[in-house]
């Protein structure tokens, strides 16, 4: 079979669409790392936009200072952890994860730099203990939680062996990876699961219908891995679903 894939603004979804009317062999398939980074862009608003700006100022001061970057540098040497920090993607949304991390991941380096008058530009995050400090760690740790599902599914579909079954797979696991991170209904960031959901489903509503009818769900009942699954021998087609 062959397959046309794009993103999903509208000039190219209504060319995907003419394509297949013309030629009806041809699969209609928008692009799922497009999704994804759709709903890591939506997660990633509302009541956590604060520690996106945050970050983004604290990654933007040590990229533009050499005098910063220097310090904190021969700060990280002198823990077992020395990676440094990660930049944010503009367009890959879920990369946010990555950058969130590793500025959590530094902050102690960052608060001893402070701590010696290197980096006063941004002292208000890196008083050690300080109600802004953990304040700013705990929005770290949730959109840190939020989004690494999104991205850890991002990284599965970056291979080049990726069939329609993974797509499938992963959207799921997504889900999967959300009902680990609310699994605790005393976490505090069980507040944010009703959004989250919802834009989850949003996003794969739009996604699982901007393409051919049934064809992930088809790929992933008929895929060998499921299909010769000793756990699902027997299973009929609609239990597995």
């Amino acid at each position: 079979f062959s397959m046309v894939v794009s993103d999903t603004t509208a000039n190219v979804k209504k060319c995907r669409a003419f394509i297949c009317d013309a030629f009806p062999w041809i699969l209609n398939c928008p692009d799922p790392c497009h999704q994804l980074n759709l709903l890591a862009k939506e997660v990633m608003l509302g009541s956590k936009k604060y520690p996106k700006v945050a970050v983004s100022a604290i990654t933007t001061y040590f990229s533009h200072s050499n005098y910063g970057k220097k310090h904190l540098r021969d700060k990280l040497k002198e823990q077992s952890d020395r990676r440094g920090l990660v930049s944010f993607g503009a367009t890959r949304f879920s990369t946010f994860a990555n950058q969130a991390s590793s500025v959590s991941r530094c902050l102690t380096a960052m608060g001893r730099c402070f701590a010696e008058g290197l980096t006063k530009p941004l002292q208000q995050y890196f008083v050690n203990n300080s109600p802004a400090q953990l304040a700013f760690r705990l929005q770290l740790y949730t959109i840190n939680m939020l989004l690494t599902p999104i991205a850890r599914g991002l990284k599965t579909l970056e291979s080049s062996q990726v069939t329609c079954s993974d797509v499938f797979n992963v959207w799921i696991g997504i889900a999967i990876g959300f009902q680990e991170v609310f699994a605790d209904p005393d976490n505090d960031i069980n507040k944010y699961h009703q959004e989250t959901f919802d834009c989850y489903n949003r996003r794969f509503a739009i996604f699982m219908n901007d393409c051919t009818s049934g064809m992930f769900i088809l790929s992933y009942l008929l895929d060998p891995g499921m299909c010769c699954s000793s756990q699902l021998y027997g299973v009929s087609i609609y239990e597995r679903l």
